[in-house]
């Protein structure tokens, strides 16, 4: 999470890199992981502690504009792809930090990080 709650920030990183600030931020619940698929492969399995919001095509900026801007956000989709829209999405909307993990859930994956089934 970034050094001054001031500044806007949303960027796309690493696998590797969201957990370490996952593991670093576990007990502030000011941050909150994002999976945004549907919720079928959510329920297959995900990354620990992360919360789901199917993107649901259009719905998706409405469901968000009803979630806390006070908070931070890691989110990811099945490959980055989608993430990485809603993560400007998000931005425009006035989220001041956002972070979209690199390859979504499949770079995760392909990295051996945590999952929970």
């Amino acid at each position: 999470m970034p050094e001054s709650e001031n500044k806007q920030s949303t960027e796309t990183i690493w696998p590797e890199e969201a957990l370490k600030i996952i593991e670093e931020h576990k007990d502030n619940s000011n941050l909150v992981i994002l999976d945004v698929r549907p919720e079928d492969e959510f329920e297959v399995e995900h990354i620990p502690g992360a919360i789901n919001l199917d993107y649901d095509g259009h719905e998706f900026k409405k469901k968000v504009e009803k979630i806390d801007k006070g908070k931070s956000y890691i989110i990811y989709c099945r490959s980055g792809v989608r993430g990485e829209y809603f993560m400007g999405i998000m931005k425009d909307l006035g989220f001041p930090h956002v972070y979209n993990i690199l390859g979504g859930f499949v770079g995760w994956k392909l990295s051996k990080l945590p999952l929970t089934k």
